[in-house]
């Protein structure tokens, strides 16, 4: 009965043992980054006559360093978009440095042609070989006027 018993416990320790190994080649190599925005909720940027215009960082993040610098492109998603382009303005080349993983954009929204609700404007990182679009952000803008 005793060595039915120690058999037990080293096949149990043994299943127990081998059952947590990792093997870290099953990650694909070729996988493709990821760059997206960090913040998930809708921006809603009020203007006025006395406020006509806002800037505001916009944190993105990418999924991978880099041992060299990258650039992103950032597009308006234009089936989401019911803003004005003259309403907004922002940089569409983001130059990431090597070895970074995140940044900010300066986004700048405008008094120009707004209505009294929020209408959306959605931006998103342009998919390229190797890029994927993470998170997009979503921005509301309207006028208190």
């Amino acid at each position: 009965m005793k060595n039915i018993y120690r058999i037990f416990t080293i096949l149990f320790v043994t299943m127990i043992v081998t059952s947590c190994s990792t093997d870290y080649d099953e990650i694909n190599s070729d996988h493709s980054d990821i760059v997206g925005f960090t913040l998930s909720v809708t921006l809603e940027l009020p203007l006025s006559v006395n406020n006509p215009e806002i800037n505001f960082p916009l944190p993105y993040f990418v999924s991978s360093a880099s041992s060299s610098e990258r650039t992103f492109h950032v597009i308006v998603v234009a089936d989401e978009t019911e803003v004005p382009a003259e309403s907004y303005s922002f940089d569409g080349t983001v130059v990431v440095p090597a070895n970074e993983r995140s940044g900010t954009i300066l986004f700048t929204a405008l008094n120009n042609g707004l209505t009294n609700d929020y209408a959306p404007l959605v931006l998103a990182f342009e998919e390229a070989p190797g890029i994927s679009s993470g998170t997009r952000m979503n921005i509301g803008l309207r006028t208190n006027d």
